[in-house]
């Protein structure tokens, strides 16, 4: 497992045909403007998959699309925390709804596609999940099963994976940034 920070003047690219499976945190930063990572993560996305000429397989699971439709709302409440704003709620619906409209859109596209566990993921799920908790052991045991690459902006997560490195040996990669990245626009 090679952990590379994608804002590192380091990174120049995802290798080519790499499969890579989406955090939740990187589905709402990607499609929701008023979370904190969205500036990075759109930017990530924008350079190096949707304007590059490498190809890049995109995953998620449906655990990741859970935590999805559960959290679609939280970036606008945490921006109006922030910044002392105050949105009506049929704003936050809308918010929430704009965003799991267009991950169904990415997913109906094939421009995401779903990746599902196995027997020997939910065995690997079973050993690792007090270290990662019970979503990113879901996650992780699922990328170690299938041998692919990780995208995620939890640097908990990332640290925790050094926890459990020689039970998911088989994750490729994981791409991550700093905190420094994060970044809220001004509406």
């Amino acid at each position: 497992m090679v952990k590379i920070d994608f804002n590192s003047s380091a990174f120049t690219c995802f290798e080519e045909g790499e499969d890579i499976l989406l955090d939740t945190g990187i589905i709402l930063a990607y499609l929701n403007s008023y979370d904190s990572w969205h500036n990075t993560v759109f930017d990530l996305f924008n350079n190096y998959i949707v304007n590059n000429e490498s190809t890049v397989f995109l995953y998620v699971n449906p655990t990741m699309i859970n935590e999805v439709t559960f959290l679609a709302d939280r970036p606008m409440k945490q921006y109006a925390d922030v910044y002392k704003k105050s949105f009506i709620n049929i704003e936050f619906k809308n918010a929430k709804n704009q965003t799991i409209s267009s991950l169904a859109g990415l997913i109906e596209d094939n421009i995401i596609i779903v990746l599902d566990g196995n027997k020997e993921s939910v065995l690997k799920q079973l050993k690792v999940f007090e270290t990662l908790g019970s979503a990113d052991a879901t996650f992780a045991s699922i990328a170690n099963e299938y041998a692919i690459s990780l995208l995620t902006i939890d640097n908990k997560f990332v640290n925790n994976l050094s926890l459990v490195e020689n039970d998911l040996s088989d994750i490729r990669n994981v791409y991550f940034t700093t905190s420094k990245h994060r970044s809220y626009r001004k509406y």
